[in-house]
């Protein structure tokens, strides 16, 4: 009999390592917040189970970025053996069909705001995101809602609003590539302050997944995920248990279900920061009373979202727009603003649709001839 159970003990041990005859495919993120932190746990966990994987590269496989559990889904059906970074929320379990390992890092949405700020005002979040709801739930008097996560931390460090709330690990990007620039935190307390990130694959992949958690659990045990893990403790952020991650700048929005993070890369086009500004007054001034405040839309056609530029399927150039806009706008008086007017109110109007600036201000000789597609990545 005890010669039997070796057996069996042995044939289970060499099921779980052969598991796996050829290389592992490994994907990740390609823009993620925590590629390094991602790339750096995986190494060490294969390392300590002997697995030989290779880095998938996803190219234009991700398109927008956005990874919503179908897509993650057939990407594990025809690319990916594991998934490494997915972000859940805390507690979140697996969609049908998919198994994940036990949390690697621990990251969380905070408040924050430039040191010495007095407490009150406004405080910024993205749209559709964690933070939005973050908000919401806290009941926050007073919304500053911006586009993308970027463009609340820019709000803040700008002094346009004085509080937002973020991810920390974008907050860390910031002040890295802003070295003058420090922003003091503090925990947020929500169901949806808490996110984590695990490896992923489909249910056929269960043993190499449930092995990856036991490496993940040896390495926290050993100490060496903290150290991997080390450079980066967002302040505020609460023990959990998981190491904290390295981040680099993304976008992030809920998605249903499971309680995946939509990453993406904010799209870019050419105009300047320093021209939403005076944009937002002009269109304030302008064109609110008939496309809204927010341009919603009242009297005329919203200016945002997909019901005016449906991402990945609008027929509108940003060219087309600007020339619309300076020839028709505004309805009383038609082409009678300034051209730097109809310049900045094209820059906000990029802003306000999900565009990053690109740095390069736009101008009226180069807005007519810009054949750029114009898409809102504002739902």
């Amino acid at each position: 009999m005890k010669y039997r159970n070796l057996l069996l003990a042995g044939a289970v041990a060499f099921a779980a390592t052969s598991a796996h005859s050829h290389e592992v495919r490994l994907c990740l993120f390609p823009h993620s917040p925590t590629r390094s932190v991602d790339t750096a746990v995986a190494k060490a966990a294969f390392g300590r189970l002997a697995l030989s994987y290779r880095e998938v590269d996803l190219g234009r496989a991700l398109g927008d970025g956005a990874l919503a559990q179908p897509r993650l889904t057939k990407l594990l059906a025809s690319t990916c053996d594991v998934f490494a970074g997915i972000p859940t929320a805390a507690g979140a379990r697996p969609g049908a069909g998919l198994v994940a390992s036990q949390p690697y890092v621990a990251a969380d949405f905070v408040e924050f705001a430039l040191p010495g700020t007095a407490p009150g005002g406004a405080v910024a979040v993205a749209y559709r995101t964690p933070a939005q709801l973050i908000a919401a739930e806290a009941k926050v008097p007073d919304f500053d809602v911006e586009n993308t996560p970027d463009a609340v931390i820019r709000a803040v460090a700008e002094r346009r609003v004085p509080h937002g709330i973020a991810w920390a690990p974008s907050l860390l990007d910031y002040q890295r590539a802003h070295p003058g620039v420090h922003f003091a935190q503090q925990p947020t307390h929500s169901r949806f302050s808490t996110w984590q990130l695990r490896f992923v694959g489909a249910t056929r992949e269960r043993a190499l997944v449930g092995r990856l958690s036991h490496a993940i659990d040896a390495l926290r045990r050993s100490g060496e995920l903290q150290r991997l893990t080390a450079t980066a403790a967002p302040q505020g952020a609460a023990d959990h248990g998981v190491a904290t991650a390295t981040p680099t700048r993304t976008a992030f929005h809920p998605q249903p279900g499971w309680g995946f993070v939509r990453v993406a890369a904010t799209p870019t086009a050419q105009f300047a920061a320093a021209q939403v500004g005076p944009g937002r007054k002009v269109y304030a001034a302008e064109c609110a009373r008939c496309h809204g405040a927010k341009l919603e839309g009242r009297t005329a056609p919203a200016l945002v979202g997909a019901g005016f530029a449906p991402s990945s399927n609008s027929t509108m150039t940003i060219g087309g727009i600007f020339q619309y806009v300076t020839t028709n706008m505004p309805a009383d008086k038609p082409g009678q603003l300034k051209p730097a007017q109809y310049v900045d109110v094209m820059a906000f109007l990029l802003h306000a649709n999900g565009y990053a600036p690109s740095g390069k201000p736009l101008t009226a000789q180069a807005a007519p001839n810009d054949a750029s597609q114009f898409d809102s990545f504002v739902k």
